[in-house]
């Protein structure tokens, strides 16, 4: 008995490793599914409250702060119509969307940053799907429970699926240069800056560190964060935006040490405004937050503020969630959503 049962047990072990496995590289190819799928939507929540907002002359490191415009589909609602094709190839579209982008095309901007975004996964994809298929392939059957058979049967099938789907993506991706995969991070800004609420809750909550390989390339893209976070914070406020309450919320935290906290600082005030606003729309939600957490986190960083701060910010925090928020709670148009994880997703 005790002979015979390491085997077993290894192979039950490696099998769990296995799905494991499996089941990672399912979800991330799974994000590509909704494109190909044909559902990936317009710029979503566009809020043209936001105003003005800079522009670039390219995607090159040139600074995002050549112009002014107002985003042109807030004058054109009609540009989402003249999108290329889901699946047009990026090398074929990627001057056009960024000529669109760069001119206060707030649709085109949305379209060119997620296309970006799955190309510049697709490798990474692509790679871990074949390593997976390639160690299926090499596992010796003949070994397998029925149960453990039923298993392996099921991964093969879903590896075929994913490679079905990583081909759209090869169609998409394949000859989009070096130089376009690397305009990923000031296509976000552009995308946040113009009213993409999905592209300024990753900008504000990631910057440049959400291609941190081109980091190295272009230390300037931290400045770039660093001036545009405020007008973005203002923007989201403006429209109401909860996500964006609650990236302040963390960044507020004592402790944080991200980069937008390292922005805003460590103003115990501020952090009381937010934490206030955040209160109002949590109401007695325990999804979103423990109410009695929030009123502790409250009273604890009151006792930093005199009294005449604590009724302004008790004022703006209730102004705000009237005024902007339209008295909505968080949860009432779903719940938040990890910052960057786009509807394709």
């Amino acid at each position: 008995m005790r002979g015979g049962s390491p085997e077993p047990l290894r192979s039950r072990s490696a099998m769990r490793g296995r799905s494991v496995a499996a089941a990672i590289v399912l979800a991330a190819v799974a994000a590509a599914a909704g494109y190909f799928g044909g559902r990936v939507q317009g710029a979503p929540a566009a809020d043209h409250a936001a105003g003005d907002t800079e522009v670039a002359a390219a995607p090159s490191e040139t600074g995002n702060a050549a112009g002014k415009v107002t985003p042109t589909i807030a004058a054109n609602p009609g540009a989402a119509q003249k999108l290329p094709a889901p699946r047009t190839p990026l090398k074929y579209v990627f001057a056009d969307l960024q000529a669109r982008a760069n001119a206060g095309d707030a649709v085109a901007a949305t379209r060119l940053y997620r296309d970006l975004n799955l190309c510049r996964r697709y490798e990474r994809l692509d790679r871990d799907n074949a390593k997976l298929s390639d160690e299926l392939l090499g596992q010796a059957v003949d070994r397998m429970s029925p149960q453990q058979l039923q298993n392996y049967r099921a991964q093969l099938d879903a590896v075929e699926s994913r490679g079905q789907t990583l081909g759209g993506l090869r169609a998409l991706c394949d000859g989009a240069s070096a130089d376009m995969l690397d305009s990923l991070v000031p296509n976000l800004q552009r995308a946040a800056q113009l009213g993409d609420a999905y592209a300024r809750a990753c900008y504000l909550d990631r910057g440049p560190n959400y291609d941190p390989a081109s980091l190295l390339d272009h230390p300037q893209r931290l400045g770039d964060y660093r001036r545009e976070t405020q007008q973005m914070i203002d923007a989201g406020i403006e429209s109401g935006d909860w996500q964006v309450v609650n990236l302040l919320r963390g960044a507020y935290e004592p402790g944080a040490s991200n980069l937008l906290s390292a922005v805003v600082g460590k103003q115990a005030y501020q952090r009381y405004r937010y934490l206030k606003l955040f209160r109002l729309g949590a109401g007695s939600d325990r999804s979103i937050a423990d109410p009695a957490q929030l009123d502790q986190d409250l009273r604890a960083t009151s006792m930093k503020l005199t009294t005449a701060q604590i009724t302004q910010a008790d004022a703006w925090a209730e102004q705000t969630f009237t005024r902007n928020f339209q008295g909505k709670p968080i949860g009432a148009d779903g719940p938040l959503w990890d910052p960057c994880v786009f509807p394709y997703e």
